[in-house]
């Protein structure tokens, strides 16, 4: 893994990629200048800031909404819990953060960083910027199984289950599709097809179920949880998805470094000695997974892993050691800070994958726009 780190760091630096900066120049560059006599390097000060962005994220989401918690107050009742077990002085406070808020804010946190991290490795094992989780036809199958079990059975649990259950049999459906060619040269071609194929079955058998719901009571939940929503957070659902993305998240990170060697291709990947087709089946296998969770608990959040991969890109690069890690920290804060505003702009809650949605075009936009002009170039 050392000599696969050190090969992913040299083609890095070389030409392949072309965006890394000289070791000498990073350590003169003004983000290492001294601190406190020693020289802080870039990663450091990009692991703090993410951080705290983080830290804010989170008390934002304690804070902000109708009732009016103060910061000291979100403080006071998360040690006063955790650490004397006594009740605050402000009930119902403390009942609003423990019960409503903190479950909330802590499910838009892991759901965002496993949606960003699913983003960044599809990007990678495509060498499509343009890839994203609901590229494998897993969301179209977890809404399917979802609304399937709102029909039939309610809201709730069933709702849960299926969604999660149909999600797992549309991944193992691209895997059938795409047959032995997973991790031939053309694989990812087939892969996509294999994608947009399930989605489109799925998307009709989700059409189908709505038009045989109750158009007075089912229908309006069918589209309501359909267009993405944190609102029925609470701890089950919170314990149900943190295993689910946990195991993906742990397949991911430690995959990064094939994963960014398949980013320089196939072939480069294959002459580091790693295993094209084991990794790509392992990949697809989390990322449906992950995806599979998250719209069994909140619905069809899309574009996230769209933005975040690329707003990290931008702004602290992508090294094979640190992206993935700073993708899920900018991921958790971007959505929990999206869903924070979602329930505070306005007298009406607005769906969560609304606003996913219109945050993410125009950055969609921007990058057609900047790939057709290096197109050009």
């Amino acid at each position: 893994m050392n000599v696969m780190s050190k090969d992913l760091s040299q083609a890095q630096d070389g030409s392949v990629g072309g965006n890394a900066m000289p070791a000498s120049k990073t350590m003169d560059s003004p983000s290492c200048r001294l601190f406190m006599g020693k020289k802080v390097s870039p990663s450091v000060w990009a692991w703090a800031g993410l951080s705290w962005l983080l830290l804010i994220a989170l008390l934002l989401g304690l804070v902000l909404g109708r009732y009016a918690i103060s910061p000291a107050d979100a403080v006071s009742i998360l040690f006063s819990r955790v650490f004397s077990g006594l009740p605050h002085d402000d009930p119902v406070a403390q009942q609003i953060v423990e019960a409503v808020r903190l479950p909330r804010v802590m499910l838009a946190a892991i759901l965002g960083a496993g949606l960003s991290a699913a983003g960044a490795a599809l990007q990678s094992l495509f060498r499509n910027p343009l890839a994203e989780p609901q590229l494998l036809g897993v969301s179209s199958g977890a809404a399917f199984g979802g609304v399937l079990g709102m029909l039939l059975w309610g809201d709730g649990v069933p709702v849960v289950s299926g969604a999660l259950c149909f999600g797992m049999v549309a991944l193992l459906s691209v895997f059938w599709l795409a047959g032995q060619q997973t991790g031939r040269s053309g694989g990812t071609v087939l892969l996509v097809l294999a994608g947009v194929v399930v989605s489109g079955v799925f998307a009709a058998c989700v059409s189908i179920v709505k038009l045989a719901a109750d158009p007075q009571n089912q229908l309006p939940a069918i589209v309501f949880w359909l267009m993405g929503s944190l609102a029925g957070a609470n701890a089950a659902r919170l314990w149900l998805v943190l295993p689910c993305v946990g195991i993906g998240l742990v397949i991911l990170y430690g995959l990064r470094f094939q994963l960014m060697a398949l980013s320089l291709g196939a072939e480069d990947a294959k002459a580091l000695g790693i295993n094209v087709r084991q990794t790509r089946c392992l990949t697809l296998f989390a990322v449906g997974l992950i995806t599979a969770a998250c719209v069994a608990v909140s619905g069809i959040v899309a574009w996230v892993g769209l933005v975040v991969p690329h707003l990290v890109r931008m702004g602290l690069g992508s090294d094979h050691k640190t992206f993935l890690p700073h993708v899920m920290l900018a991921g958790a804060s971007y959505l929990i800070l999206v869903d924070t505003f979602s329930r505070t702009a306005m007298s009406v809650e607005i769906p969560l994958g609304v606003l996913t949605a219109l945050l993410g075009a125009p950055l969609f936009a921007f990058l057609v726009r900047r790939i057709g002009q290096q197109t050009e170039v």
